[in-house]
């Protein structure tokens, strides 16, 4: 369980890394036809990033509950 809470949270930063460049890259291009697609891009990457936040705040009420419960 360790290792799929390690694997998400890696893949949040990963995500999250990309967003950010795809940001950078929009503010470039301002009005340019290819910043619109980059805004939806980014977006769709930000939503990501968020879902996974979500599964690991799952996985680690999971593992909490399991291996260190209350007393």
């Amino acid at each position: 369980m360790r290792v799929e809470m390690e694997a998400l949270a890696d893949g949040i930063i990963s995500i999250e890394a990309w967003a950010n460049e795809l940001a950078e890259a929009a503010t470039e291009l301002s009005d340019q036809p290819g910043a619109k697609a980059l805004l939806t891009m980014l977006r769709q990457k930000r939503v990501q990033a968020l879902e996974r936040r979500g599964q690991l705040a799952a996985l680690r009420e999971e593992y909490t509950a399991r291996f260190h419960p209350k007393q």
